[in-house]
């Protein structure tokens, strides 16, 4: 959504346009004005989770400023509190101002902390922010105008805590500024937005040069800063490129949640980040105006529907529905379910291609929180799965979906990192199972300790509807998207594309045998190699997998060579996957694959790394 322009604020551009034209030229200087986080609580739970048996929910009961604030609730431990992942935003040895407002009303005064948790060398360590006494009933601020990061700091969160008392509390006002990772073209006052506060920031700059310029108001990146970058920053600001906002039909700022009590909050709690709106935006004004949309789920057994009574019960049908119902104008929205039980998102940055971007699928919902583990293996495919996602050309809509186990285990803690970095929509269900007091085996479970039943998948869909509604608030409109360049763990695996093995340059079986699926199985009667030529950085396996019985290959590549087990925990015989063989640099590469125990191993695929 573009930026009104006052005359007022046009006529200062042109005025400073006129006395500064001639101004000598100066070198560009930064400054550490950005407002790297600023979390209010207004609509979601800004990517604050829980820390330790806490529970938080962004609630109306009290508010600092705005009107609402995140709710702490259900400590059993001093440290207790509320938590958020800060890896991103904040950088080792580096000088920040932190501070956020806390309120309690235990009836006494409580002495409350703002903290940092961190990995060093020394092992996790938790340097304070800020401590303060926070009298009953009285909003206090917690602020520290210089706190330095740790030097070799590195999985970085700040949390709010007691050192003693164990009452509820409230957080709302939660800032950060520091020297912004990432230079915004046209940021001349550091302030992470370009407007015309930057053209008036930069003219006085110029005639002062008491004010430093951030280094984005180098608007023709010569290095200096001078009245041309002035008068291209005017330019920049009177025509700014934005994209053309989405027309979105209905009065969504005035829609009223039927929900009530508990199940409204459950649905509040579900919305862990609602991160940029704009391509949802543009895809619901796709469908409303009679063009053909396609919404995609990817997944594991949850999202292929386990244990829904009937696909018509499971949450990606009643989702789907409820899109084609409320935004679509006939039969012009339909929708893929490519959920494959047992599976991990290390197969599904595989299949994707076949499974989702070969239906030209404008929604993508992402669920792998249940089935996905720890370590560079998941972690980076699934970043670069998210990654593959919003580099297709039609430009989709990505919505991560993060699901628990009945103990609220998750994966969560982890993938909410990939959404704050790409700005992404998180709906979490260990979020709503906390906040709406859900009763596993009562309401969402189907009797096991993993798979939601029909209830589950209902609230689930009721997650995503909401997460619709919540974006196509005015308040909530974002003016355009852009991926960014930082990654998390990696996303050096996006580029990838699984291809059959008729396609290999050069193949020759050696001693694996194909079967009638068309996968290759080692055979015992020998150990002679397959081998064939890629050109490329490397190539992923796709393969069986079990915790028993499978065994390891040995992949050569140019001489160098890595073993790959297919004999892993938590799987069940079905489809996984791992890394055969990377490199940052693409060339000719001949691959050879031979057996490394005499051990089973089934190998579905070859994917190569572009």
């Amino acid at each position: 959504m573009g930026r009104s322009k006052s005359r007022k604020g046009i006529a200062l551009v042109t005025s400073f346009m006129t006395v500064f034209s001639c101004v000598s030229m100066l070198p560009a200087l930064h400054v550490s004005a950005a407002k790297l986080l600023g979390a209010e609580f207004e609509t979601t739970n800004d990517s604050f989770t829980g820390r330790g048996g806490a529970a938080v929910q962004w609630t109306s009961d009290q508010a600092d400023n705005g009107i609402c604030s995140l709710f702490v609730s259900d400590r059993t431990e001093v440290w207790h509190g509320a938590s958020r992942d800060v890896s991103t935003l904040m950088k080792p040895g580096q000088t920040y101002k932190v501070s956020c407002s806390v309120y309690q009303a235990s009836g006494e005064a409580v002495e409350m902390k703002l903290s940092m948790q961190c990995t060093t060398a020394a092992g996790t360590e938790y340097p304070e922010i800020a401590l303060a006494t926070a009298e009953n009933g009285v909003w206090t601020v917690l602020s520290n105008d210089a706190f330095t990061v740790p030097a070799d700091a590195s999985d970085m969160s700040i949390y709010v805590e007691t050192t003693e008392s164990m009452t509820d509390f409230y957080v709302d006002s939660v800032e950060v500024h520091g020297a912004p990772a990432a230079i915004k073209k046209g940021d001349a006052n550091g302030d992470l937005s370009t407007d015309i506060a930057d053209v008036v920031y930069l003219a006085k700059s110029l005639i002062t040069e008491n004010e430093p310029a951030e280094a984005g108001a180098d608007m023709n990146d010569d290095k200096i800063i001078n009245a041309v970058d002035l008068s291209l920053l005017k330019n920049y600001i009177l025509f700014p490129p934005e994209p053309e906002q989405p027309q979105i039909n209905g009065d969504w700022d005035n829609y009223q949640e039927t929900a009530t009590g508990n199940d409204l909050k459950a649905l509040q709690g579900s919305l862990l980040r609602l991160g940029n709106t704009y391509r949802i935006r543009e895809k619901i004004a796709k469908a409303q105006s009679g063009e053909k949309v396609t919404i995609g789920y990817i997944g594991g057994s949850i999202t292929e529907g386990g244990s829904s009574t009937s696909p018509d019960k499971s949450f990606v049908n009643i989702s789907s529905n409820y899109f084609k119902n409320t935004f679509g104008t006939g039969n012009n929205v339909s929708f893929v379910n490519a959920g494959k039980a047992g599976t991990s998102s290390v197969v599904g940055n595989m299949r994707v291609d076949k499974d989702i971007f070969s239906k030209n699928c404008d929604i993508i919902f992402i669920e792998f929180a249940v089935n996905d583990q720890g370590g560079d293996r998941f972690q980076k495919s699934y970043e670069a799965l998210v990654k593959k996602c919003l580099m297709q050309e039609n430009a989709p809509a990505v919505v991560l979906i993060t699901l628990c186990q009945k103990s609220l285990s998750t994966n969560e803690d982890w993938m909410v990192k990939v959404g704050q970095n790409y700005d992404l929509p998180v709906l979490s269900a260990k979020s709503a199972i906390q906040a709406g007091s859900v009763n596993w085996d009562s309401q969402y479970g189907s009797g096991d300790t993993i798979h939601p039943g029909n209830g589950g998948h209902q609230m689930i869909a009721d997650w995503i509807g909401y997460y619709y509604r919540q974006a196509l608030r005015s308040e909530n409109a974002s003016a355009g998207y852009e991926i960014p360049s930082t990654e998390v763990f990696g996303a050096e695996y996006a580029n990838n594309r699984l291809v059959d093995f008729a396609q290999l340059q050069n193949f020759n079986a050696g001693s694996w045998t194909k079967a009638g699926d068309g996968s290759y199985n080692y055979s015992k009667n020998g150990n002679t190699p397959m081998t064939f030529t890629i050109d490329g950085k490397g190539i992923l396996l796709l393969f069986k997998s079990n915790s028993s019985g499978m065994g390891a290959v040995n992949v050569t590549v140019n001489g160098k060579t890595n073993k790959v087990s297919s004999n892993l925990q938590w799987t069940w015989g079905g489809q996984d996957g791992d890394v055969g063989y990377y490199q940052p640099t693409s060339e000719k590469l001949d691959i050879s694959i031979s057996s490394a125990d005499g051990g089973t191993f089934v190998l579905y695929g070859i994917a190569v790394i572009q």
